[in-house]
């Protein structure tokens, strides 16, 4: 059963590694992250990403990690965390948090509703 949450998730734009390459050790990137809850809905939590480093797994930089901290933003404590990227899924996987999931590039607008932060280059 697709929720709301879950659809409007999946319309955004995926995280890429090329994305992440482009950022500086340090820089922070607004993040949300999908959630699957046992009612089988998705819900999305905003997450503070700090980068680190960056680093290609495979040939053809197929599969990519990023290495930082984050943190839920209703949390507060900051995380060693770890974003996965495979290129031939489109998927970027947030590891490292109580909460752990797809992530895309986006952060909570106004009334907390969520507005999506356009990736560069993207229509």
């Amino acid at each position: 059963m697709a929720t709301q949450d879950s659809e409007y998730f999946h319309q955004l734009s995926p995280l890429t590694s090329d994305y992440v390459a482009e950022l500086g050790a340090g820089q922070e990137l607004s993040l949300l992250l999908l959630e699957y809850v046992p009612s089988g809905g998705g819900v999305i939590f905003p997450v503070q990403y700090v980068h680190r480093e960056l680093i290609y797994r495979s040939p053809g930089q197929k599969d990519a990690v990023a290495l930082g901290t984050a943190r839920l933003l209703d949390d507060g404590e900051y995380r060693d965390a770890r974003i996965l990227f495979s290129r031939p899924h489109k998927t970027a996987t947030l590891r490292g948090l109580v909460l752990e999931g797809q992530v895309k590039v986006g952060q909570p607008g106004p009334n907390n509703s969520f507005k999506p932060t356009p990736l560069r280059g993207a229509a």
